[in-house]
């Protein structure tokens, strides 16, 4: 399932770290094995992806990168 978010996603990880990206949000997904992001950053969201298996995902680039939720803080942006 897909919905339209209006955000900031900010990293719940210690800034030593790193998080992996992935592909899409959906159950087919992989984790792309050079795209990462460093702990405590922020990210601009427009899209929340929940997979079949329930995983849920922010999207953080517009090529189609993709964040886990459990790894960061979801802040809601008003219009």
């Amino acid at each position: 399932m897909l919905e339209k978010v209006n955000g900031i996603v900010k990293v719940n990880q210690n800034s030593r770290y790193v998080v992996f990206l992935f592909d899409t949000y959906e159950m087919n997904r992989k984790m792309l094995q050079d795209r990462f992001v460093k702990g405590e950053s922020t990210w601009y969201t427009d899209e929340k992806g929940t997979g079949d298996d329930g995983k849920v995902f922010y999207r953080i680039a517009k090529d189609g990168e993709w964040i886990e939720a459990e790894y960061v803080d979801f802040i809601q942006m008003t219009d």
